[in-house]
């Protein structure tokens, strides 16, 4: 382990249930865990870059024009939400 570093001990449902998401999302538990914990704490380095708030930005206006989702759609996913596909 690098200076640093520490060991998060958690349960092992919740670590089966991250290491489910993380597979499926092709990202490594480490990597995963990483991302939830820096957005979860606000130190997501994503929220200092201008890119990604342009980005963000762009999308809320193309919803906003093209009028979103339409609600059958998302009642749909949402019934269907943490399934497989």
């Amino acid at each position: 382990m690098a200076d640093g570093d520490h060991t998060l001990k958690i349960n092992a449902a919740l670590a089966e249930r991250m290491k489910t998401v993380s597979d499926d999302l092709g990202k490594s538990l480490d990597e995963y865990a990483t991302q939830l914990l820096d957005a979860f704490t606000g130190l997501d380095p994503r929220k200092h870059d201008e890119a990604y708030w342009e980005e963000l930005q762009r999308i809320c206006d193309e919803t906003e024009r093209d009028g979103g989702v339409p609600w059958e759609q998302v009642q749909a996913r949402l019934r269907n939400f943490g399934q497989k596909r």
